[in-house]
């Protein structure tokens, strides 16, 4: 392992010791769970780790995490979600190493600091109807396109001049807690309980993780560098889903690259807190 998938497995192993201890369901979602299934672990070059958790137990999580009564998440670790934090610049969770810093080169490197993370996402429920879910889907593209204007680098290349107008009325007009609200009602549009079908509508596969219940349900145990963390129970049909048929086969190069999350800002020894101290001394 590297020396960041140390720390994220480091993160794994506490949120799935949480996790049983309260009796929360979770799966590993995407290139995770394709990891733990082809690998036994990381995919050699991944460099983030995907959870979910159903809809009904997701905001029971948020909420026991959080405590500082000495029953939520260890003190290394903290759970930022928007509900605990004003203009968190996702509408998912992120368990971070407060240990460590970490700041993805995409986003605007002086709005937003944490830690070596993993990424939470609430499997919400969806419609059975595939012109309902492609509705829904081009929904979440437009809010997440809008969140991403809010919260991009804006500096870091050149646009054509409609995305540079729209980005521009974007960061002007409004907030990231308004952005993350409203890309929050679209992914929790249908009833999960009523629901036969189940997505990560946060995730980076669009409807292709609209999957039905019964292949994430009941999750199975897979082995993972070592340890033991839940997956889906049909793990075939979960990732032929996501990936194709060949998801056996690794990707080109240039797919392995486009998968990655590269930092502006990785010190995984400096406290993010610390980080954001400095930060706001020098301006």
């Amino acid at each position: 392992m590297t020396k960041l998938q140390e720390k994220i497995l480091g993160l794994m192993t506490a949120f799935d010791r949480f996790c049983r201890e309260n009796e929360i369901p979770y799966f590993m979602l995407g290139g995770t769970m394709l990891g733990a299934y082809r690998h036994k672990g990381f995919i050699p070059w991944d460099d983030d780790a995907d959870i979910g958790i159903p809809e009904k137990d997701f905001f029971r999580f948020i909420s026991l995490a959080s405590r500082t009564d000495g029953t939520g998440l260890p003190k290394e670790y903290s759970v930022r979600y928007r509900t605990l934090e004003k203009e968190i610049p996702y509408a998912f969770a992120h368990m971070e190493d407060r240990r460590t810093t970490f700041i993805e080169h995409r986003r605007s490197h002086d709005s937003y600091a944490g830690g070596v993370y993993l990424e939470i996402f609430p499997l919400t429920g969806c419609s059975g109807h595939k012109f309902l879910q492609k509705l829904q889907e081009i929904q979440v593209i437009i809010d997440k396109r809008f969140l991403y204007g809010k919260i991009m680098d804006y500096a870091q290349k050149h646009r054509i001049l409609v995305k540079a107008v729209l980005i521009r009325y974007i960061r002007k007009h409004y907030t990231v807690d308004e952005l993350t609200e409203r890309l929050t009602k679209t992914v929790f549009r249908y009833p999960y309980e009523n629901s036969s079908y189940i997505s990560n509508h946060l995730g980076h596969w669009g409807i292709k993780e609209n999957i039905p219940k019964d292949v994430m349900f009941p999750a199975r145990e897979y082995e993972f560098e070592g340890h033991k963390f839940f997956g889906a129970a049909k793990p075939e049909e979960y990732l032929k889903s996501l990936y194709g048929e060949d998801f056996m086969v690794p990707p080109s190069e240039e797919e392995k690259e486009g998968g990655k999350h590269p930092a502006y800002v990785m010190d995984l020894e400096l406290p993010y807190e610390e980080y954001s101290n400095n930060s706001a001394k020098s301006i």
